[in-house]
């Protein structure tokens, strides 16, 4: 008799990426990401009554003064504070370019946002975080860091001593958000860790194909 024989074939594959393969088998099982501070206030906002509206902004891209709502151009937005200072800051940039080279075609932005050094848009000569036309530097005042922070994106800092809902804590400098179409926070990752900017690709997808 014969035996019959076995082969085993192992492929090492991420948890996103086995996740992504199964949702795209199963398309018929949609798989919901959590929206983010759709009906409650964002626990740390200080001035509730400022709104996206009233924060002045400079596009750096475009050297001209603009309003936050008019920054969301694209339908899917990844919004970031960085600190152009780090001497790791490389790394950000890398796995913010692997986000763009993964959606090439995808109607999709970078927003970029650092603080005003001078507010004479003809003579800024900070550079553009990216080399990228998806890629937005828009710079703020100061003094509306703590309500971009921590109303507006509601950045899952050490503040919220565990009581964020993306049940994480993460560094504002390391902090990538996602915006969808409608412009409502879709999640929260780190920038610095491949893993979970493969989630964020990962959800991405998962939004898509939710449409």
């Amino acid at each position: 008799m014969k035996r019959s024989k076995i082969i085993i074939l192992t492929i090492t594959l991420s948890f996103p990426v086995i996740l992504y393969l199964f949702l795209r088998s199963y398309g018929q099982n949609e798989f919901a990401l959590p929206v983010f501070f759709e009906n409650e206030e964002k626990v740390y906002c200080k001035d509730s009554s400022v709104t996206k509206s009233d924060v002045k902004l400079i596009d750096l891209n475009q050297k001209d003064f603009i309003k936050l709502p008019e920054v969301y151009t694209a339908d899917f937005k990844v919004i970031h504070f960085p600190n152009a200072q780090d001497s790791e800051i490389q790394t950000l940039k890398n796995e913010l370019n692997r986000i763009l080279n993964t959606f090439g075609d995808l109607s999709i932005n970078i927003l970029s946002f650092q603080p005003i050094v001078t507010e004479k848009v003809d003579q800024l000569s900070t550079e553009l975080f990216l080399p990228d036309a998806r890629t937005k530097s828009i710079l703020y005042p100061k003094e509306q860091k703590d309500n971009l922070i921590n109303c507006i994106y509601a950045f899952p800092t050490e503040d919220w001593e565990g009581k964020h809902p993306a049940e994480e804590t993460i560094a504002v400098d390391h902090t990538l958000v996602l915006l969808d179409n409608e412009n409502k926070i879709r999640g929260y990752y780190d920038g610095y860790e491949t893993k979970e900017v493969d989630r964020l690709i990962l959800e991405i997808r998962v939004l898509l194909s939710n449409r």
